[in-house]
């Protein structure tokens, strides 16, 4: 008769990385706004934008990213479900 662990994994938390992703894609939204928007050229503000936007989706997917590895860490660690 094999035993098995039974020890419950928590699952990772929601809330604390998507403030977190959220606070950094504004972070690095804002900055580089900040830095470049203040221009009279139309064509360079709307770079400026374009990278601002392309930033902040690096960033979401990165924090996606990092939310992945955690809930797969999670189910190395639990192992695969058993029905009895």
């Amino acid at each position: 008769m094999s035993q098995q662990d039974t020890t419950e994994v928590p699952p990772p938390d929601f809330v604390v990385p998507g403030v977190r992703c959220a606070l950094e894609m504004a972070l690095v939204g804002f900055v580089i706004l900040y830095l470049g928007l203040p221009t009279s050229n139309a064509f360079y503000a709307g770079g400026v934008v374009v990278l601002a936007l392309i930033t902040m989706t690096v960033v979401l997917f990165w924090a996606l990213n990092r939310q992945m590895e955690a809930w797969i860490s999670r189910a190395r660690r639990t192992g695969p479900p058993t029905s009895d």
